[in-house]
């Protein structure tokens, strides 16, 4: 009878522990995107294997503070806990993901879900992940330099700046599409009060006539934060030779030009006025030949009636 008993509590205590323990596994937290973009949104997508076990609750935490929870045996099934900074899309939040909109660079940090089976012994496993949030610049980056003009032997000096950002910008510089080597660059970046920073790139470097592959330097500045983003700046500078310049206009060309011009001027002006005149001429003739013919008859008509014809 006593080993019964010390057999029945093993079982019960074998089920409890070990039943319990196989009835949820494999409870994994996923962000989308992976890299989450201050004011964007993300997804916090919660899996598990209930291995045939009901759902008791999901809970979703921001370190210690939990915001969000799933209970399908409750009404409501959810309830909201307010927090700063976090701002649930209740529309597209559930038992498996929390929708999580206007993320903010102070919301970065641990942020796990609780997954609760409803059995006897409410077996429970948590995950949780570090979500860092980045701050892109607002503009693209400003590359300068200290001439308009460069020639083999001058000193190419210039620099390249990135606004404010979390991480630092990355800024890469370079000579006809070949990246500078860091002995040619410096680099340096400020923290401001709002815990971005600024980025800066300087380079000083002796121009060859290597620099000048067909007559033309090219200066680029690329910046970019992982995968987020890449944007790029560009200088061109031209020796004597290659300098482009407008079209210019021969004088033998410009002789020409200016004759045909005024020949057409004269065509348009001046020919309707010739030909205007010449009929002017034709029609005062026909009407001087037409009134001598009439005087003429007239003359004879007054001779006839004198000498009683």
């Amino acid at each position: 009878m006593e080993r019964s008993i010390w057999s029945f509590t093993f079982t019960s205590l074998f089920v409890i522990l070990f039943g319990a323990v196989t009835s949820l596994r494999g409870v994994k937290l996923i962000v989308e995107p992976g890299l989450v973009i201050r004011g964007r949104t993300a997804a916090l997508i919660c899996l598990r294997d209930m291995q045939g076990a009901p759902l008791y609750s999901v809970k979703w935490y921001r370190g210690n503070h939990e915001f969000f929870r799933y209970t399908p045996m409750e009404n409501p099934e959810i309830r909201l806990f307010g927090l700063p900074g976090i701002y649930v899309d209740m529309s597209q939040s559930n038992g498996s993901q929390v929708m999580l909109r206007r993320l903010e660079l102070e919301v970065a940090g641990n942020f796990s879900c609780e997954v609760t089976a409803d059995s006897p012994s409410f077996a429970t496993q948590i995950a949780t992940k570090f979500i860092d949030i980045i701050a892109l610049p607002q503009l693209d980056p400003i590359l300068q330099a200290d001439k308009d003009r460069y020639l083999p032997g001058d000193t190419l000096t210039a620099n390249c700046s990135s606004g404010p950002a979390k991480p630092a910008t990355n800024l890469t510089i370079f000579l006809n599409d070949k990246p500078l080597r860091s002995s040619d660059t410096r680099w340096s970046n400020q923290r401001m009060s709002d815990g971005l920073f600024t980025s800066l790139v300087n380079v000083k470097l002796k121009l060859t006539s290597g620099h000048f592959p067909g007559g033309r330097l090219r200066v680029e500045c690329q910046a970019s934060i992982y995968d987020a983003y890449k944007r790029m700046a560009k200088l061109d500078f031209f020796t004597p030779d290659t300098d482009p310049r407008p079209e210019r206009i021969t004088l033998n060309g410009g002789a020409s030009s200016c004759f045909q011009s005024f020949f057409l001027l004269f065509l348009l002006f001046f020919l309707p006025m010739v030909v205007c005149q010449d009929y002017g001429q034709i029609y005062e003739g026909l009407l001087s030949d037409t009134n001598q013919y009439y005087d003429e008859e007239s003359n004879q008509n007054l001779l006839l009636s004198a000498i009683g014809g």
